[in-house]
């Protein structure tokens, strides 16, 4: 761990060094004026380690004639551009982009991500078009959102990080009423899969029409959602948002879907895929209490995962192949785990509570969360601490301590990680 420590304390040092000789209390009246080309940079160094969960079966499955170590270094190296092109009078380019240099377990893995590249067109103060790569936040939730039809899910760990777009063509048109529906906006899109374009959004072939359409009837915001495609995948979702006094909120969503792939794990360990409607949904408040506390808890209906009863043909798989040392055996409990089970929300039924904080123990630049995420059916549970500084001009520091507990046939309990420490330091310039 010490070259680790080393490497950061050495990137803060030099941010510190940038930062402090970068201090100028002029005032520039042309540093405000409309620029054509904004652009901005952040860099984002993560050094942390992992402690296996060496009884956990995935452990067992994958690395236990490896001989690892419980204590697993682990390192994250991002590097993000984003902003905008002034194109025309009415037309602008807006662009992120992400590399990412990850290493644990001595493997190491680079990605290059193009987040979004769109054009917007910028017609009248009502209606707007875009064409290009776009990423759609949809829906009410903090934790998950089932209505996104036209979007990526969250990463829980990092919620603000920016999510990968969809390629598409799509327009806008918003209108100001008097009443007590004073406010709409319909986005309808065209997204089209084929094969190098979109191919992650579906399985097939397809073009793709989704829709939203936001009312603000009173004090309250609702939406409507709509998707149909070619190759048969069609939804519909609804949401709202009401402030029930200045520091209480609550919201909920509903996603339904005719037809969606999904996938059983039967009593022999094997998966299968079966085609049925499922419906998710979500329910939850924020509330903000007088000592500056902001909670926030969420109840979440996955209706495409796991049951419980389908985790235990799983684990009674898993543990009969390490029990025969049937290698195939293993293999496809290993892949099987991978790939539907170590995921987020990959059953049913889960709670998520965060309590966040800020000028924590009363100083300024520091703030405090604590959020979990509970699976209702075995009880298990992922828990994170994390404290951040930004005390310093253009950057933030964070310390986190994730922690999964449950028993040994729960989905937190058989997390290959029991617990993880990291730093993050982030620089934006």
């Amino acid at each position: 761990m010490k070259h680790y420590h080393a490497l950061l304390l050495t990137f803060c040092l030099l941010l510190s060094a940038a930062v402090a000789s970068a201090d100028d209390y002029s005032f520039d009246v042309g540093a405000f004026a409309p620029k054509r080309l904004e652009i901005n940079y952040r860099l984002d160094l993560r050094p942390g380690f992992s402690y296996l969960e060496k009884d956990s079966r995935q452990y067992r499955l994958t690395l236990a004639d490896k001989g690892w170590r419980r204590h697993q270094n682990n390192t994250t190296l991002m590097a993000a551009t984003y902003g905008s092109y002034k194109a025309g009078d009415n037309s602008t380019l807006l662009f992120d982009g992400l590399l990412t240099a990850s290493r644990f377990l001595d493997q190491t893995r680079d990605t290059q991500v193009l987040n979004e590249a769109w054009l917007r067109f910028d017609i009248n103060n009502d209606l707007q078009a875009g064409i290009g790569k776009k990423t759609f936040k949809w829906g009410k939730g903090y934790a998950w959102n089932p209505v996104n039809f036209g979007g990526r899910q969250k990463d829980l760990n990092d919620i603000d990080l920016a999510l990968a777009g969809y390629s598409m063509l799509f327009t806008q048109f918003t209108r100001n009423l008097s009443g007590h529906l004073s406010n709409t906006t319909l986005t309808m899109a065209l997204l089209p899969v084929t094969k190098g374009l979109n191919d992650d959004f579906s399985e097939n072939d397809s073009l793709n029409f989704i829709s939203q359409y936001y009312m603000l009837l009173g004090d309250t915001d609702v939406d409507l959602y709509l998707m149909a495609g070619t190759a048969g995948n069609h939804k519909i979702g609804a949401d709202f948002s009401k402030n029930l006094s200045s520091n209480h909120e609550i919201h909920a969503e509903l996603a339904y879907e005719r037809e969606q792939r999904g996938w059983q794990i039967k009593p022999n360990g094997s998966a299968m895929a079966d085609q049925q409607a499922q419906t998710s949904f979500l329910a939850g408040t924020r509330y903000l209490d007088h000592r500056d506390i902001t909670y926030i808890l969420e109840y979440l209906h996955n209706g495409g995962g796991l049951h419980q009863s389908e985790m235990e043909n799983h684990y009674a798989a898993a543990d009969l192949a390490l029990a025969t040392g049937n290698k195939a055996a293993m293999r496809q409990a290993a892949q099987n785990y991978t790939q539907y089970i170590n995921r987020q929300f990959a059953m049913r039924d889960y709670l998520y509570f965060k309590a966040s904080k800020p000028e924590l123990f009363g100083h300024l630049y520091m703030n405090g969360a604590f959020f979990s995420v509970v699976n209702l059916a075995d009880k298990s549970h992922s828990n994170t601490v994390e404290v951040s500084y930004t005390g310093l001009t253009n950057y933030i520091f964070t310390l986190r301590l994730t922690t999964n507990l449950g028993n040994h046939n729960s989905e937190y309990g058989q997390k290959l990680s029991s617990d993880r420490i990291e730093m993050r330091c982030q620089y934006y310039f």
